[in-house]
C-alpha cells in the first residue's frame, strides 16, 4: 500500500517550491501539525503578538518579494483577528494566503464551539475561499499561489481541520495549470493614442496597477520622452520621478491634493497608467476623460473609464510612447508654479511650537537623514497625508503604506516584514501615537526576530485626522484625545531602546546614532496637530 504524505507535508512542500521563506502567525492547537510542516520544510515561521500583524506582515512579503506572503492562525478568534489584514491585503492589492483552522470533520454540523462560517466570511475579502478536504491539496495550493500573484494581486483564504493536516493526502493526477494573461485589445490602445495625439492638455495619473519594480523604467522613460505631465497616486510613490519638471505632487490621499485635482479636471484626456480607483476616495474620476492602461481591469460596480487596455504595462506604455505625437499645452513653468503653490499649502511657517515639532517639516527632516535605500512605511493618520505628498520616494517600495483599506497598525507591522525580507537595508515605521498603541506588543516581536526597524512615534496625543475633520465641520473634538504615554520607557518594558525627541536636533542626534548601530529602537516626537496644513477629510 502506497504511503501519502500528510495533507500538512502536502502544503509546506508546494509553498516551499514556489519561493515561500516565511510565515507569520499566532499558533492554536489546531495548527500545530502545519507550523512544524513547515517548520522541516525550512519555511521558518514567525510568532507575532496579534494575527493581524501576520497578516499585515505576509502582505507586506508579497508586495516586496512578488512571492504571495503566507499568514496563519487558528480557528475562531484567530480567524477573526486575522481578516483585518487580509481586508487590507484584499484591497491594497497585496498577493497573500491566509490559512485558519476550522472545526473538524466530526464536529460539523453537531458543535458550535468556535464553530464559525470561516470560509463564507474571508470570502467576501478574498479573491478565492479554499476548504481543503484532502483531496488534491498540492494541485489546489498551487492554484491559490498563481490566484493570489495574478493581477489584480489579493489574499486567497484557504481553512483546513485539524484532522485533515494530519491525514494523508489524496493526490490529484491532474497537472497544474498555468494561468492565462489576457491579451491587449490592440484597437482599444490605438485608440487612446489617438486620443492623447489630439489632447491639449494631456495628463498621466501613475497608479498601483502594474508591476512595480518591473514596469517603472518604462513608465519613467515614457513621461521623459512625451513631456506629458503626471501626477501619482500614494501607494505607487517611488515608481515615479519626483524630481522631474513634470511632476507637480500626488493624490489619493495627499495633503494639498485639491489642486492636483483641480489640474486633473482641466484636462482633456488623462492617461491612467495602472491607475486603480480602490486608492480614490473622491470621484473626480467617475466622469473624467480617463484612458486606462494597466496590468487588470480597474472598473468596479457601475464605474468604468471610457477605454481601458489591459496587459504587460511597460509594453503597452513603449507602444504609446512610440506612437505618441502629440504637443500638450502645459510648459515646465506652468508645472513648477502648480508645485509651489502645493507647497505653500502644506508647508506652515512655524516648524515648531511650543507643543511640539510642525509634522510637515519632521517629514521633511527624516527625508534629509536617511539614504535613499532606506524602506519608509507609513501608519494611517494625518501624517499619512503628509507623507503621501511631501516624502520624495526614489524607488519602487521604498515607501509602503495603505491605502486601498487605510487600517491602523499596517505602518509598525509592514516594518518588521521589510526589515526580515531586507536584513542589510535601514526600516523605518512612520506611524501616530495612537497606532503605535495598537501595535506596541510588537516590539518584542523585533526583539526576538533580531531586526533593527526604527519606530518613529509622533506623539500629539489625539486622533489627528478626526479632530480636524470635526474643527473643518463646526463640530467639538469628541473622542479624540487620550492621555500623555512615555513611549521610551515603555520601549525599555519591552527590552528596546526608547528615545524622546523635542527638538529637531534630538532627532537627528537618534537618527544618526540608529544609522550608525542599527538596533530596534523607538523615538516619540512631540508634535503639534495644529500645525498640519492643506488637509481635508
Amino acid at each position: 500500500m502506497a504511503h501519502h504524505a500528510t495533507c500538512a507535508a502536502v502544503i509546506a512542500r508546494a509553498l516551499y517550491d514556489m519561493g515561500v521563506r516565511h510565515a507569520f502567525g499566532h499558533p492554536g492547537g489546531e495548527v500545530l501539525e502545519l507550523i512544524d510542516a513547515l517548520e522541516t520544510q525550512g519555511i521558518s515561521f514567525a510568532l507575532v503578538g496579534h494575527e493581524s500583524t501576520a497578516a499585515f506582515m505576509a502582505a507586506t512579503a508579497g508586495r516586496l518579494t512578488g512571492i504571495p506572503g503566507v499568514c496563519l492562525s487558528t480557528l475562531g478568534p484567530g480567524a477573526c483577528n486575522l481578516t483585518l489584514g487580509v481586508a487590507s491585503a484584499y484591497l491594497d492589492r497585496d498577493p497573500l494566503l491566509a490559512f485558519s483552522a476550522r472545526v473538524a470533520t466530526h464536529r460539523i454540523g453537531r458543535s458550535n464551539k468556535q464553530n464559525l462560517p470561516l470560509n463564507n466570511l474571508f470570502g467576501t475579502i478574498s479573491k478565492w475561499s479554499i476548504a481543503l478536504d484532502g483531496a488534491a491539496t498540492e494541485t489546489t495550493i498551487r492554484d491559490a499561489m498563481r490566484v493570489a500573484a495574478t493581477p489584480p494581486w489579493g489574499p486567497v483564504y484557504v481553512s483546513i481541520p485539524a484532522d485533515v493536516a494530519t491525514g494523508p493526502d489524496r493526490p490529484d493526477t491532474l497537472p497544474p495549470q498555468a494561468p492565462v494573461s489576457p491579451l491587449p485589445d490592440m484597437r482599444v490602445l490605438d485608440s487612446i493614442v489617438t486620443a492623447l495625439n489630439h489632447a491639449r492638455r494631456p495628463v498621466g495619473v501613475v497608479g498601483i496597477a502594474m508591476n512595480a519594480v518591473k514596469d517603472a523604467p518604462a513608465v519613467r522613460r515614457f513621461f521623459a520622452e512625451t513631456g506629458i505631465p503626471f501626477t501619482v497616486t500614494v501607494q505607487a510613490k517611488g515608481i515615479v520621478d519626483e524630481t522631474s519638471p513634470g511632476f507637480p505632487g500626488a493624490v489619493a490621499p495627499a495633503a494639498g491634493e485639491r489642486h492636483v485635482i483641480e489640474w486633473l479636471q482641466q484636462s482633456d484626456c488623462i492617461l491612467g497608467v495602472g491607475f486603480d480607483p480602490v486608492e480614490i476616495s473622491q470621484t473626480w474620476h467617475f466622469d473624467a476623460p480617463l484612458h486606462i492602461v494597466a496590468n487588470t481591469s480597474v472598473g468596479f460596480g457601475t464605474y468604468h473609464p471610457p477605454s481601458e487596455c489591459v496587459g504587460d504595462v511597460a509594453t503597452l506604455l513603449d507602444r504609446i510612447r512610440e506612437n505618441y505625437r502629440g504637443v500638450g499645452e502645459y510648459a515646465d513653468h506652468d508645472i513648477h508654479a502648480l508645485r509651489a503653490h502645493i507647497d505653500k499649502a502644506i508647508c506652515p511657517e512655524e516648524t515648531h511650537s511650543s507643543a511640539g515639532l510642525a509634522p510637515y517639516h519632521l517629514v521633511k527632516r527624516l527625508r534629509a537623514l536617511l539614504p535613499d535605500e532606506t524602506i519608509v512605511t507609513s501608519d494611517v493618520g494625518a501624517h499619512k497625508n503628509v507623507i503621501g505628498q511631501a516624502w520624495r520616494a526614489p524607488s519602487p517600495h521604498t515607501l509602503l503604506m495603505s491605502n486601498g483599506l487605510s487600517s491602523m497598525g499596517y505602518g509598525p507591522a509592514s516594518a518588521l516584514a521589510a526589515a526580515l525580507i531586507h536584513l542589510d537595508r535601514p526600516v523605518v515605521a512612520i506611524t501616530g501615537d495612537a497606532a503605535f498603541a495598537m501595535m506596541v506588543h510588537e516590539l518584542e516581536t523585533a526583539r526576538r526576530l533580531g531586526i533593527a526597524p526604527l519606530f518613529v512615534v509622533l506623539c500629539d496625543r489625539s486622533l489627528a485626522v478626526i479632530k480636524i475633520a470635526q474643527r473643518l465641520r463646526n463640530l467639538p473634538p469628541t473622542g479624540v484625545d487620550f492621555a500623555p504615554v512615555d513611549w521610551a520607557k515603555v520601549a525599555q518594558g519591552f527590552g528596546v531602546r526608547g528615545e524622546t525627541a523635542h527638538t529637531f536636533a534630538d532627532v537627528e542626534r537618534v537618527v544618526g546614532d540608529w544609522l550608525s548601530c542599527r538596533e530596534p529602537l523607538v523615538l516619540a516626537v512631540s508634535v503639534d496637530e495644529s500645525l498640519y496644513k492643506g488637509l481635508r477629510y
